[in-house]
């Protein structure tokens, strides 16, 4: 069982910092996020020779500002992105189990956007406020924990403030704006960072292999080719929808002959869909999906050549390359999401070249995963259906809905949550139900679920693969598909704790619900 946080300090709102240091990832050998070489002395973030740079790492306690501000991205000036501590992506947060994240959050955000009318509220919300989600983060959903009921004009400032528990998972995590309706223009314009959970565990791996933060993006410009926009409908367009890794375009990611790497990778996109496909040639096996570790589950964690990774989520695989020098282009595959199709294009270049590298053998996997409850009877069952209502206006608040089976069919009202009975310590079963035409990832706040199955089909006609079985923060739910899911609650009675599509713009659309949990 996950021990209870006690809490104290994480503060999120960003553009400048202040109070806290903002680093390369090169530098001592005790950061965790810095591996050592396995050839000697400490791993470089970026070299002379142009390789990809991870994100910056914020070393706690530290203020941290969300702002408006023109930053350089893919090597241009951007007008109008949203971004914290001017940094897109913005920098990483490391922390061990047992550690405090002590963060102070200050809100520097100009309107972004008109004002957004969420009528669930019954008035008009300023563009400049915001709040900040700790994604995937088994924390309570009160106080300074991920409490999604903070809401910070601009100017304000709040103190986050919570203690990794002891036997959190160990993984990729991540922090974004999620304040209803406005979580698309703020994110898609760049507000996004990721915070990593290590343990014993990991810190043997990055002593063995590289491990590299990829933050993968989509960057809508305006037709002026500079000023940052939310809508994605200039898609297929790569002057204007230009898919970035670190805040860089077609960057080179080196790799020497038969070395393997561990990638961290975050989908930080508002609504994109990618598919990485890896040659043939290249070993690819997954290590984690959203934090969470596969130890303990039958399939092989073999990925093959294809990877997908949906709005919200994070995978993290071992990448092999052969005794070979050569370079070969990461792709991503054209996705359809149903009603969207995201394009095809290469996103960055891996070179293969220097000295041939000793075989550390595969990279093992954490064994300190979550309990199986495939075989666990559940306390309760409920089946919660996600829907669109063709007679609201695309764009509008109440086109999408999510609401339990049996109910009048509404979009979210912050003020009335779904249920109210979950109960410590009881184990539900959850169907997931979609009625629509297209994929829906669907996210759960502060705890995590075991999928069990998924019926329906992907990207316009593939099976749902056997990999989704095992731990996850977000589910993939197939067009007029279902997915089943069972989760424990352990701890952290009240909330509300949300669930909603990662979507974004489906989120701001209605597409959310909430419940609360009640002591043992």
């Amino acid at each position: 069982m996950w021990s209870t946080f006690s809490r104290r300090g994480f503060l999120a709102a960003g553009a400048t910092i202040a109070g806290g240091a903002l680093l390369g990832t090169a530098g001592c050998t005790d950061d965790p996020l810095a591996p050592t070489d396995p050839a000697g002395g400490p791993s470089l973030a970026k070299t002379s020779d142009g390789d990809l740079a991870d994100p910056p790492t914020l070393a706690l306690p530290a203020s941290l500002t969300i702002s408006t501000k023109s930053v350089t991205v893919a090597g241009r000036t951007v007008d109008r992105t949203c971004t914290y501590g001017d940094s897109f992506p913005a920098p990483t947060i490391s922390v061990r189990q047992g550690e405090w994240v002590d963060l102070t959050f200050v809100n520097r955000i100009l309107l972004t956007e008109s004002d957004a009318t969420v009528p669930a509220y019954g008035r008009r919300r300023p563009g400049s406020q915001t709040n900040v989600h700790f994604h995937g983060t088994h924390v309570t959903p009160m106080g300074s924990g991920d409490n999604m009921t903070v809401m910070l004009d601009k100017g304000d400032s709040f103190r986050y403030n919570f203690r990794v528990p002891t036997d959190h998972p160990a993984g990729l995590f991540w922090y974004h704006p999620h304040l209803h309706g406005l979580v698309t223009s703020q994110m898609s314009r760049g507000a996004a960072g990721m915070l990593y959970i290590t343990n014993a565990h990991t810190r043997a791996v990055n002593r063995l292999y590289r491990r590299r933060i990829l933050v993968l993006q989509q960057l809508y410009l305006d037709a002026d080719l500079r000023t940052a926009i939310s809508d994605d409908g200039e898609r297929d367009d790569p002057l204007r929808a230009i898919t970035v890794i670190n805040g860089e375009e077609s960057p080179l990611i080196r790799m020497r002959p038969g070395e393997r790497q561990v990638w961290s990778i975050s989908n930080a996109s508002s609504s994109a869909f990618y598919q990485l496909h890896f040659p043939d040639t290249v070993g690819v096996r997954v290590l984690a999906y959203d934090g969470l570790t596969r130890a303990g589950f039958a399939d092989p964690t073999d990925a093959g050549p294809v990877v997908q990774i949906a709005p919200g989520k994070r995978v993290e695989i071992e990448v092999k390359v052969s005794g070979q020098p050569g370079a070969w282009p990461l792709v991503l595959d054209a996705y359809f999401q149903g009603v969207d199709t995201w394009p095809a294009r290469t996103i960055a270049t891996v070179v293969v070249s220097g000295a041939p590298m000793s075989d550390a053998g595969p990279v093992p996997l954490d064994p300190a995963g979550l309990p199986n409850l495939m075989g666990v009877a559940p306390d309760k069952s409920r089946t919660i259906i996600f829907d669109q209502n063709d007679a609201v206006p695309e764009g509008e608040f109440g086109r999408f809905r999510m609401y339990l089976e049996g109910s009048t069919p509404h979009a979210w009202d912050p003020n009335v949550p779904e249920w109210t009975d979950s109960v410590l310590g009881q184990v539900e079963q959850w169907t997931l139900k979609n009625l629509t035409e297209q994929e829906h990832p669907i996210h759960v706040h502060v705890n995590p679920f075991q999928v069990i199955s998924v019926s329906g089909v992907y990207n316009g006609g593939t099976p749902a693969p056997v990999l989704v079985t095992g731990h996850h923060d977000t589910v993939v739910v197939p067009p007029f598909g279902s997915a089943v899911v069972k989760t424990r609650f352990t701890e952290f009675p009240g909330g509300p704790i949300l669930m909603h599509c990662h979507i974004l713009d489906h989120e701001d659309m209605g597409m959310m619900t909430s419940f609360y949990i009640q002591p043992a």
